[in-house]
């Protein structure tokens, strides 16, 4: 008998505290709907710490009123991106936990509610990123994808104005976080104009919501925006990040998949021969780079990069060769001026050493002459070079400095 009223006395309390739930969950529901905030926070506080003998339909239900005032005050500017951030997770953990329990009360309900605070942060992040507000905006664009990860897109968009942003940091993560996901963009976008507004607004991937806003007369026009595939330029992102990082290991695996996916792209190889220039492997960036010749043959970037390369190697002969072809399609490329100038310039250091060679004697005066005009006819040769550079670019202080020598010699002999 009395273990059958300490039962009965265990089934009270079960009882009661259910009942004021119930009675609590009714009241946050009136608080909600009177926007009273504060006094819902403090009731929402009681009902947490009865969740654990709560039902799971309660359990939903405080999910539920626990992201609309978060939502409510958010709208009401207390702590906005903490509580827009916060009634993020609420609406999640909601969705979440009656997927769990194979209910779909609760989520129905907030689906208008996820939707409304979905047009608000794109709508948001598409106005700063038009007013160059890029930092702002890849956070609000990730705020999206953290409340509709279906719409990767959004990820993409918080990716790219990171980088807009120079907020490497982030941007790399988001980058590592598309390719785990192996996203590449190709999809269908579904926008609709606003009749409140007249601007085009993007419903992600979610055609139905957008049919729903066109049928319910909120919106009009729809369209389907194709997008293309993007990894590539996924990839290019986050190469370019990590070389500008001097993470020259890490870079590479994503420079050659970028490469990989889209050869036509000057910037993918470009990445390749900067990486491999830096880590001295010059053998892989003169493969690389003469592949790239026959693809891009009249690129003058490319081109002047396997100048470079040549005289990195003192092969001077290869070098010219290919500055000329950058004058041949752009006579006035300042760089190949000024790199064949120097080149001239470098033939001096063997006419010099050959003039203090001799000896001071009559007989080699006349070898001395021949050598003094040879010296000359370098130094004429690299103004001419120095002078077109010049006239492209008169800002190169070294390059005024080196032309005021050269003409002050030739002046004197």
């Amino acid at each position: 008998m009395k273990n059958k009223l300490i039962m009965m006395s265990m089934f009270l309390i079960a009882c009661s505290s259910s009942f004021a739930q119930k009675n609590e969950l009714k009241e946050l529901e009136k608080l909600i709907k009177k926007n009273n905030t504060t006094e819902t926070v403090k009731l929402l506080e009681k009902v947490e710490a009865l969740l654990p003998e709560a039902t799971d339909d309660q359990k939903a239900a405080y999910y539920f009123f626990k992201a609309k005032n978060e939502v409510n005050l958010a709208k009401n500017g207390v702590d906005f991106n903490e509580n827009r951030s916060n009634a993020i997770r609420s609406i999640n953990q909601l969705i979440k936990f009656e997927n769990e329990t194979k209910s779909k009360k609760y989520t129905t309900e907030i689906l208008s509610v996820k939707n409304n605070l979905l047009a608000e942060l794109v709508d948001d992040a598409i106005e700063n990123n038009r007013n160059k507000n890029y930092k702002k905006s890849s956070r609000l664009f990730e705020q999206a994808y953290n409340l509709s990860n279906i719409d990767t897109v959004y990820l993409y968009n918080a990716a790219n104005d990171a980088v807009n942003a120079k907020d490497y940091d982030f941007a790399e993560t988001k980058f590592k976080e598309l390719i785990a996901l192996k996203y590449n963009g190709k999809s269908q976008t579904y926008v609709a104009t606003s009749q409140a507004t007249g601007k085009v607004e993007s419903f992600g991937t979610d055609k139905k919501a957008r049919d729903l806003a066109v049928k319910n007369g909120t919106h009009a026009t729809p369209e389907t925006v194709l997008n293309k595939n993007v990894q590539p330029a996924i990839y290019n992102g986050l190469t370019q990040i990590l070389l500008n990082k001097e993470n020259y290991s890490e870079a590479e695996e994503y420079a050659l998949k970028a490469y990989d996916l889209d050869k036509d792209n000057i910037n993918n190889l470009l990445n390749i021969l900067l990486l491999y220039y830096n880590t001295n492997r010059l053998y892989k960036y003169e493969e690389y780079a003469k592949e790239g010749v026959e693809r891009f043959p009249k690129n003058e970037s490319l081109l002047y990069n396997l100048a470079v390369i040549h005289i990195k190697n003192n092969e001077n002969e290869q070098a010219v060769n290919y500055l000329n072809k950058i004058l041949a399609l752009n006579k006035t490329n300042f760089d190949a001026l000024k790199a064949l100038g120097n080149l001239e310039l470098q033939k001096d250091a063997e006419v010099t050493n050959k003039i203090n060679a001799l000896p001071n004697t009559v007989a080699a005066d006349k070898k001395r002459n021949e050598l003094m005009q040879q010296k000359k006819t370098v130094y004429t040769v690299a103004l001419e070079y120095y002078k077109q550079a010049k006239a492209v670019n008169d800002k190169d202080e070294s390059l005024n400095e080196l032309i005021i020598q050269i003409q002050d010699f030739l002046d004197k002999n």
